[in-house]
């Protein structure tokens, strides 16, 4: 991917040059990713792809939601096992699983802290200590991150039947799963009423929480080690 990618500096980062991906290759990515592809393939190649643009590119640089929608289709797809997953060219929902011969369709979606601008957020080889009140601030910003992403999705139509994946960006490493899926469950349940089922990807599982309007929880590992 590296030969696709050109180089330019900007002023504002002299000594992190940032990445200008053209547009011929986010077609052709767009194009290769909306064909129907065996799950684990596509998870690869998601994973192929993301890791070759650097992050103040991939939250920078627009047109490039049609990866992270990819990436949460990849995650979904691997969760429940389906045969082949696609991305959809049409407005809505973002992509399509296909489990034996079954096509479920689902709207992709992020919720993080209101106003994080990850743009600016530099690459950082090193790790960097990520003390406990910062998990606790990441948890605390929960209810408010899933109440501004659900209510926007309630503000839109979708074709029947369609699903809702919420990919929830604001980890803990598994400190407070058990304090947190009641409060999943509850800043969820609005979406119940729109959406045919409602799941969310968080600390590395994916989590249904509504089918049909009714309350119905069911879990699925998506992490890998490979992953981290």
């Amino acid at each position: 991917m590296n030969d696709s990618i050109a180089l330019v500096a900007t002023e504002r980062a002299k000594f992190e040059p940032t990445f200008r991906i053209p547009k011929s290759s986010l077609a052709a990515w767009t194009t290769e990713l909306s064909e129907w592809t065996p799950s684990d393939v596509f998870r690869a190649r998601v994973d192929q792809i993301a890791q070759h643009i650097p992050r103040n590119t991939f939250f920078s640089q627009g047109g490039l939601a049609f990866l992270r929608d990819a990436w949460i289709a990849s995650r979904v797809a691997s969760a429940l096992q389906s045969d082949t997953v696609r991305l959809i060219s049409t407005e809505r929902p973002d992509f399509e699983i296909q489990t034996d011969g079954n096509v479920r369709g689902f709207e992709a979606t992020e919720a993080d802290i209101d106003g994080r601008r990850r743009g600016d957020e530099p690459d950082d080889p090193y790790p960097r200590q990520d003390p406990v009140e910062a998990w606790r601030k990441r948890f605390e910003a929960i209810p408010a991150a899933l109440d501004r992403v659900v209510g926007k999705k309630l503000s839109k139509d979708y074709p029947p039947e369609t699903n809702l994946a919420i990919y929830l960006n604001l980890g803990c490493y598994g400190a407070y799963v058990q304090e947190g899926l009641p409060i999943l469950r509850d800043h969820t349940a609005p979406a119940a009423a729109k959406f045919k089922r409602v799941f969310v990807l968080w600390e590395g599982c994916l989590y249904k929480f509504w089918e049909a309007g009714q309350h119905q929880f069911e879990k699925w590992q998506y992490a890998r080690l490979e992953d981290f």
